[in-house]
């Protein structure tokens, strides 16, 4: 079980902001999820990473529902297309890789529609006692589509492609980088992003970050890999 200061928690909602979504995948009985992200993100010497795709390891999964409906976030008439749990990769894929935005993803404080609670495609409710410390939300914007997704979870990792562990610290300061640049001008055309000039960061943009502010408990090994080469191959 891992306990993640704010600071923390406000500088990967920073990190994950604008992030493509590139896949969901859970587990159902190992109780674990994994997303994939292509972030905005500059390394320490203010490039793009060659390799920018990140999985986000989830564990364990207290709960877990997702919406997916045939018309905007906003029809509360949108049909519901059900699926299983398990099928939710496919069902993220079909909408080709769309940003994230919002500046908060996890542990979401912010006033948010969720109408579509009583609406779902599918809902994984875990008989353990866990998993029920943190949530994420995430969401996807097609055409005449719309999917919401929201689990529970006790901690995360982060991994690259190649299965390298990638410090909270590091994804961190990579996207405050990143957004740094691109409201400064010099990284607008690398990401295709180009802020109103009177725009000011949140305040959770301001505050990101200094310190881990991060304790881990009995934490352990991740054997995930074979989502990567489901998500690459």
């Amino acid at each position: 079980m891992a306990t993640y200061s704010e600071s923390v928690i406000n500088g990967i909602n920073v990190a994950l902001n604008e992030a493509t979504l590139l896949g969901v995948e859970f587990a159902k009985e190992d109780e674990v999820i994994a997303v994939t992200f292509s972030p905005i993100a500059l390394d320490e010497n203010g490039q793009i990473p060659d390799e920018n795709r990140v999985q986000f390891i989830f564990k364990p999964i207290g709960k877990f529902i997702a919406s997916y409906r045939l018309g905007d976030w906003n029809n509360k008439e949108a049909p519901v297309v059900q699926f299983e749990a398990e099928q939710i990769l496919e069902k993220v894929v079909e909408f080709g890789g769309c940003p994230i935005y919002g500046w908060e993803f996890i542990d979401c404080k912010r006033e948010s529609d969720y109408s579509w609670l009583s609406k779902l495609s599918c809902e994984y409710q875990s008989l353990n006692n866990h998993g029920n410390q943190h949530s994420l939300e995430l969401f996807q914007a097609g055409h005449n589509k719309h999917i919401d997704i929201k689990f529970w979870f006790d901690e995360f990792e982060i991994f690259t492609p190649d299965y390298n562990k990638v410090e909270l610290q590091t994804f961190i300061e990579n996207g405050k980088r990143g957004w740094d640049g691109v409201y400064d001008g010099t990284a607008s055309d690398k990401f295709a992003i180009y802020p109103l000039k009177d725009y000011t960061f949140p305040q959770a943009t301001k505050n990101a970050v200094k310190d881990s502010g991060m304790i881990i408990e009995g934490q352990k090994e991740s054997s995930f890999s074979k989502f990567w080469r489901k998500l690459w191959n």
